[in-house]
């Protein structure tokens, strides 16, 4: 089982494969390099990733995938990212799913928050602000950070 965002990126869905407690994100995009740059950097910090090159690809992926958190970026493949936003967030099975809404179009905040949208980030932005929002967005204020070893040190 596996999906294609284009005719020459194909991979699985990790969905069968992935730990109960790892934290999931789905990235919606319709640039190809931007979906492997954020996939590559998000994995990196230890998150489950899949992404999606267009609504319809994005709305399979989701139900197989289950995402604690969509980052969708509003103008897919010229369809409106909002509508998907509003589906996530209306469905009873995924209305907890956080959803960051991503655009490098100037759009009012409050038509944005109208689809239920979470979070809204403009384009070019730096790696590390996803990260925050991610963060800010998926980690109770309350938890308490573990640290990991580096090279097998404590």
């Amino acid at each position: 089982m596996g999906f294609c965002v284009s005719e020459v990126y194909c991979k699985p869905i990790n969905a069968l494969v992935m730990p109960t407690n790892a934290l999931r994100i789905l990235i919606v995009d319709d640039d190809i390099d931007l979906l492997m740059l954020m996939e590559r950097k998000l994995q990196q910090n230890g998150y489950l990733v899949e992404s999606a090159a267009s609504l319809a690809e994005a709305e399979y992926v989701a139900s197989i995938f289950k995402p604690n958190l969509v980052l969708l970026d509003i103008n897919v493949a010229g369809e409106d990212g909002r509508q998907l936003c509003w589906k996530i967030k209306h469905a009873p099975s995924t209305k907890d799913t956080k959803v960051v809404l991503m655009s490098g179009t100037h759009y009012p905040l409050n038509r944005i928050l109208l689809f239920g949208a979470d979070e809204f980030i403009a384009k070019p932005y730096p790696p590390e602000f996803i990260q925050q929002k991610i963060v800010s967005l998926l980690v109770p204020e309350n938890a308490v950070p573990q640290l990991v070893p580096v090279n097998g040190t404590n």
